[in-house]
């Protein structure tokens, strides 16, 4: 029974396994006519593609063009990758050289040599051109921040003109007549834009700009003529005469029909003074308008017909009270406005402190703005003003405790970045007046306060303002450069724009500019101390020494603390040999500011000329106190030692200054001569040729070498050394005189050694 069983499990097994075996015959059958049809697909497939490919290279045979387009599409792939997806930052400089290069490759298929009408867009840089726009908007870039010259700007204006991007046309056609105002072309593409816009304020002022380069195209002169219908604009009248004298006044009637629709707009949107509706809201905007044209008196006249059509709007109240206070300051009646537009509601805290700031009460300026933020301590603009007002004031510590009090959410305000990065800046100012030198950490804290504003108002002016002083200070002049062009086309007006200019090009080395721009400030800013302090440092360079000293002491009367202003009239003195002013004012540098190095080092130079030896090295060891490795302190403490007839306290602090900085030749010099008071020849020779290397035009160096060479019995040598004395200086008598001296010298040697008869 027992085997019957285990029979029956057996067969039951092997029938199992049988079932199995045939179903994997099945699966391996089916599986190969899968394989067998993948591959003809995949052949079907291979063909399709070859024969795509070919049809791909004849459709580019027939039209290289769009070839070439690829070009371009590889272009802005690689601007994208750059910009965006690499993970890495990139400095704006870099961002515009990026961008630059994209629109570059877009242009170099819009040709630029044939007429504007017979200029034709190819097929496919269209949605290039589309492609362009998205990436410079997501770049947050501007006209500006391209790199082209106003012929490309004009010319990518009119791409994206013809892919309805207007506001980078526009955009691109205003920074062509930027670049180039005799652009007739640009400022056409560009009216044409405001004109379809309805932007007819700009239009107005586009087509003025227009007439100054074809004063008479009648087309122009029509089109502004109606503009200016109904008006007691002068420039109306001008239009109307040349008309006339051109025999052409009246327009055709398609012209008719596009001007009669200007005209309508103008009167719907008051442009030109046409009458406006009577309501509060309409006036205050005519007068919003009116001033920004510079019509001030007409702009208060609106304002009063606001007024007496609604008196409690509280937004005419607020505007009469700027327009009074800048009309012969008028303070009283402007406070009265103030408080009545308070009372009804308006916003009037910044105003109020403007107004009053500006009239000479800083005190009362900060005390409206300290109540206004017990109630309402988020408002971050008027945090931001208070903060100013105490910087204005002296009070730097105030002014940061201001902002320290800011709520978190305060600080998305470009406003407070900005100050903070003012305050660094400030910190460092404050570190350069005590001790002469530049802290660079501040530098960096402003960098990063500054763009921290600009991440999140690209707009604020101010932050691109501070951000290339920060920059100048940190020496990234190019830098400095872009960011004080964005400062000038943000806030054109503002009084420290051409200063900043002016300190940058002063760095830079380019004192034309400098002095031009100073120039210019100086017509702005009649009380300036760093007016005269620019200009002294200018005239300074240029050599004239006397007017330098002159400028530095008109700095000086404004602020008697101005630490550089004194620093540097010490030394135009001390090379005007008025050694009694040089010293006075390093008495007063030292003594307000004990750690002030330069302050020190200059008045332990002004004692040597002086002969007072003991003197000088006592301030010197007071300076070597503040900074022991000071290297040219090491150097005057070392000539002080030789002149004292302390030679052998001379060699260690000379030793060090060439340690600390091997490319000081005076410290080189300096050890030659105490060689030389040694006796020590060859020694004193190698130090004077370490002053040459650091120094290529030391001339006593060179006359040192010489006079070492002189003394010896090789001649051609002496003579050599003589003649590099001579490349230096080409009229030193001492060297003249010590060559000839030489040459005779090897004459007669030559002589002697010929045959004696």
């Amino acid at each position: 029974m027992a085997i019957l069983t285990l029979y029956g499990a057996l067969s039951i097994t092997l029938f199992a396994l049988w079932i199995r075996h045939k179903s994997v015959l099945r699966q391996r059958k089916r599986l190969a006519l899968k394989l067998g049809s993948m591959k003809g697909n995949l052949t079907e497939t291979s063909e399709r593609l070859d024969l795509l490919s070919r049809g791909v290279d004849t459709i580019l045979s027939d039209a290289p063009e769009v070839h070439d387009l690829l070009g371009v599409h590889k272009s802005l792939e690689a601007a994208e990758a750059l910009l965006f997806n690499q993970g890495i930052p990139v400095s704006n400089s870099e961002s515009c050289a990026i961008a630059s290069h994209a629109v570059k490759s877009l242009l170099s298929h819009y040709p630029e040599d044939s007429a504007e009408d017979e200029r034709s867009i190819v097929q496919g840089l269209k949605p290039l051109s589309k492609r362009l726009t998205a990436i410079l908007t997501e770049a947050e870039m501007k006209a500006e921040d391209i790199e082209l010259s106003a012929a490309e700007h004009r010319r990518v204006g009119e791409l994206f003109h013809s892919v309805d991007r207007f506001d980078w046309a526009a955009d691109c056609f205003q920074r062509a007549n930027d670049l180039d105002p005799e652009d007739e072309s640009a400022l056409r593409s560009l009216s044409e834009i405001q004109r379809k816009n309805g932007d007819l304020e700009s239009l107005d002022r586009t087509l003025e700009r227009l007439l100054a380069i074809v004063p008479d195209d009648i087309g122009v002169l029509n089109e502004q003529s109606v503009l200016l219908d109904s008006t007691t604009d002068e420039r109306l009248t001008r239009n109307r005469k040349r008309l006339e004298a051109l025999g052409a006044t009246s327009t055709s009637s398609e012209e008719e029909g596009e001007l009669s629709q200007i005209a309508q707009r103008a009167r719907d949107s008051d442009v030109g003074g046409a009458s406006p509706s009577n309501t509060a809201p309409r006036l205050i905007e005519k007068a919003a308008k009116q001033l920004l044209l510079g019509e001030f008196r007409a702009a208060l006249e609106s304002v009063e017909k606001a007024i007496e059509s609604d008196r409690s709007f509280g937004q005419a109240w607020s505007l009469k009270a700027r327009l009074v206070a800048a009309d012969g300051g008028a303070i009283k009646d402007a406070l009265k406005c103030i408080r009545r537009a308070n009372a009804l509601g308006e916003y009037t805290a910044i105003l109020e402190s403007e107004i009053l700031d500006n009239d000479g009460r800083a005190d009362a300026a900060i005390e409206v703005l300290q109540e206004h933020l017990s109630r309402t301590p988020g408002d971050a603009e008027a945090r931001g003003r208070l903060s100013q007002l105490w910087l204005a004031s002296g009070a730097a510590d105030s002014a940061r405790q201001t902002l320290s009090e800011a709520p978190e959410e305060s600080w998305s305000s470009a406003s407070l970045h900005v100050m903070k990065g003012r305050l660094s800046l400030v910190e460092s100012d404050n570190h350069r007046d005590e001790t002469g030198k530049i802290d660079p950490l501040p530098v960096i804290d402003a960098l990063v306060s500054f763009d921290r504003a600009v991440e999140i108002d690209r707009e604020s002016g101010l932050a691109w303002l501070g951000r290339a002083r920060a920059l100048r200070y940190q020496k990234a002049f190019d830098e400095a450069e872009v960011a004080l062009v964005r400062a000038r086309r943000l806030i054109p007006d503002h009084p420290s724009i051409s200063l900043e200019e002016a300190q940058l090009f002063l760095e830079t080395g380019d004192l034309e500019q400098a002095n031009a721009l100073t120039l210019e400030a100086t017509t702005i800013l009649k009380d300036s101390k760093t007016v005269p302090f620019i200009r002294g440092i200018i005239a300074a360079r240029h050599g004239r020494l006397e007017e330098a000293r002159k400028l530095f002491s008109l700095c000086l009367q404004i602020d008697p603390n101005h630490s550089r202003a004194r620093l540097n009239r010490s030394s135009a003195a001390l090379l005007c040999d008025d050694l009694a002013m040089a010293l006075d004012d390093a008495n007063r540098l030292v003594e307000d500011r004990p750690n002030h190095e330069l302050g020190r080092l200059r008045k332990s130079e002004i004692l040597m000329n002086q002969g007072d030896w003991p003197n000088a090295e006592s301030e010197l060891r007071e300076l070597l106190k503040l900074n022991n490795n000071h290297s040219m302190g090491l150097v005057h403490l070392g000539t002080c030692m030789i002149a004292m007839g302390k030679s052998e306290q001379a060699e260690k602090p000379l030793n060090k200054a060439i340690e600390t900085n091997p490319s000081l030749s005076e410290a080189w010099y300096q050890r030659g001569l105490l060689y030389l008071d040694f006796g020590r020849s060859e020694e004193a020779m190698s130090d004077f040729e370490g002053a040459i290397r650091a120094k290529p035009q030391h001339l006593d160096a060179r006359l040192r070498i010489a006079a070492i060479h002189h003394e010896g019995s090789d001649a051609e040598k002496a003579a050599s050394a003589w003649r590099k004395v001579l490349d230096v200086d080409p009229q030193n008598r001492l060297a003249r005189r010590r060559l000839e001296e030489c040459r005779g010298q090897i004459t007669s040697r030559r002589g002697a050694l010929l045959p004696k008869d």
